[in-house]
């Protein structure tokens, strides 16, 4: 039987299109190529991740965050900084690799700052101010089991365009609610993939979806 693992962009193309779903993560038969924005998130990622890690200059195109990274490095001292991480955990919510073949749940964290029992943590967001709650509280979960010291993660999306953030935290209390929001999700996915039922949602995304050459909806 299909293995599935999960991530936040994983579960959002469910919600979004179960049909794209079914053809991108499980049959793997189209792959999202991305567009232009897609391709300036990247960089600006990458740019990002650079200045932060190696204190590499930004390029004028992005110069205008760098006090935003200086910041960001100011209050990761005495802490620990740091960018792109990889958090990975198992089927049992145990830390594992990224790679690893019991990888279940995978998160990438743009910055993550370690402070003694607090956490904080940002994601850069280079599209339109959309927030999604449920990826930061994903992420918060990621950090509580891959650091048992963490009390409180401090989290916030970070919408470049406008340099506006949205701010939420969550506390070892919130952990058990927070979970059982995500596994309604996931159970969700495991569902259909029981039952191979993965009914397509048209909305307004499909003039974007890799499976638009050949599904009666697009």
């Amino acid at each position: 039987m299909t293995k599935l693992s999960h991530s936040f962009s994983a579960i959002k193309m469910y919600e979004n299109c179960p049909k794209r779903y079914y053809h991108q993560r499980v049959l793997k038969e189209v792959k999202d190529q991305g567009g232009e924005a897609t391709i300036w998130g990247e960089r600006v990622h990458k740019f990002l991740e650079d200045r932060l890690a190696k204190a590499t200059e930004l390029p004028q195109e992005v110069a205008r965050y760098d006090p935003l990274c200086q910041s960001i490095v100011k209050l990761a001292i005495g802490g620990e900084l740091l960018v792109e991480q990889q958090l990975t955990l198992n089927v049992a919510l145990e830390p594992t690799s990224w790679f690893s073949k019991d990888a279940w749940m995978r998160s990438i964290v743009d910055v993550l700052v370690i402070r003694g029992d607090e956490a904080i943590m940002f994601d850069w967001k280079t599209g339109k101010r959309r927030p999604d709650f449920s990826q930061l509280e994903l992420f918060a979960l990621q950090v509580f089991k891959h650091y048992p010291e963490v009390k409180r993660v401090r989290t916030a999306f970070v919408w470049l365009k406008d340099l506006s953030m949205d701010h939420e935290t969550y506390t070892r209390d919130n952990e058990p609610e927070l979970w059982a929001r995500l596994m309604n999700k996931v159970v969700r996915i495991e569902k259909s993939l029981e039952t191979d039922n993965w009914p397509a949602k048209p909305s307004g995304l499909c003039n974007w979806c890799p499976c638009k050459n050949f599904c009666e909806y697009s």
